[in-house]
């Protein structure tokens, strides 16, 4: 059945004209998009009335576009199963979010999944914004109790004010480094952003900005103290912070050479991690902590991501608006003399 339905698609593709064919082409597409939509989140049951929380519900008729509505025995107040959800908020058809959930996974460019979705560059942005948002909350916390083996270490990116700076408040307080610039100064300064890294002998990891230049005690201890719990087994290597810092944790240290195998993991986690923001062509630092969400939520679903991403954006509320997300201010810039 599937054969000869596919042969009749073929045949009637090849006796269209070139724009016939293309609008056809698009129109298959979207609904095969759609299916893949509709049979990913059709196990995604209702649990609770969004208004007051209760449990007793009753079918109340469908939505314009087919969808079920549902209406609570106690408030009566009616709603559908994508009510306040991230595809449910959006005017762009589910079709269009598989599309982009595709290039999301995928760590596309803007430009391109703009051009893919056939999207303007800002809605795939704010796309963007809206994605990672809702996977902060499925994000697996880290947390390295008694016993637990964990490898830290910490890597350094260049502070990064990339974006468009015409609108808004928000004025450069150094010269435009442009692409490949070299840094003012040597080494590691306070002009490159710290990141916290650790991975656990499970596999779990976790990166947190912390603050600028080398890492010191007072904020490796305020960076780990929701990570690091009394009696874990640390391994690190040479940074004069950690035995101070692993000492006020109550953790067992151990300090190991920077080039040794036995923090192979953490290492392997900073060459990843590299590979990934490479693929961006450089990422502002205001919206770094986000990326690193990012990556982080890829090593925790390399498979089905993206079945994964959509029943993750679909059973919970979006949180956030777009005006949370525009003129957002970079962090660390009392270094430079200026206030959020």
């Amino acid at each position: 059945m599937a054969m000869r339905l596919a042969d009749a698609v073929r045949r009637q593709l090849k006796d269209m004209g070139p724009v016939e064919r293309e609008n056809a082409v698009r129109e298959l597409r979207e609904v095969l998009y759609e299916d893949a939509y509709d049979t990913i989140t059709m196990h995604n049951d209702v649990l609770a009335c969004p208004r007051c929380g209760s449990v007793s519900l009753v079918r109340k008729g469908h939505n314009p576009d087919g969808s079920q509505r549902w209406m609570c025995k106690d408030c009566r107040r009616t709603f559908s199963q994508t009510r306040d959800t991230l595809i449910g908020r959006s005017k762009l058809p589910a079709a269009k979010w598989m599309m982009y959930v595709e290039c999301f996974v995928d760590c596309l460019p803007l430009r391109e999944c703009s051009s893919r979705c056939k999207v303007s560059l800002r809605t795939a942005w704010l796309m963007r914004r809206r994605l990672l948002k809702c996977l902060e909350r499925f994000l697996p916390k880290f947390m390295a109790g008694s016993g637990v083996s964990v490898q830290l270490d910490e890597t350094y990116l260049r502070e990064s004010f990339k974006g468009n700076h015409r609108k808004g408040k928000f004025r450069l307080p150094r010269p435009a480094r442009h692409r490949g610039g070299s840094l003012r100064k040597r080494g590691l300064s306070k002009e490159q952003i710290c990141v916290m890294t650790g991975v656990a002998d499970s596999g779990t990891a976790f990166a947190m900005l912390s603050g600028r230049g080398v890492i010191s005690k007072r904020r490796a201890v305020e960076s780990l103290a929701g990570c690091i719990g009394r009696g874990a087994l640390v391994m690190a290597d040479e940074a004069a912070a950690y035995p101070g810092a692993m000492e006020v944790l109550g953790a067992a240290f151990e300090q190991v050479d920077a080039k040794s195998h036995r923090i192979n993991r953490v290492n392997a986690l900073h060459s990843n991690l590299d590979g990934f923001l490479t693929g961006f062509k450089g990422v502002s630092t205001k919206h770094l902590q986000s990326y690193l969400t990012w990556f982080l939520w890829r090593r925790s679903f390399r498979d089905d991501r993206n079945d994964s991403i959509i029943r993750q954006v679909d059973a919970q509320p979006c949180p956030g608006v777009t005006r949370d997300w525009t003129h957002v201010f970079p962090p660390y810039m009392d270094y430079w003399g200026m206030a959020a």
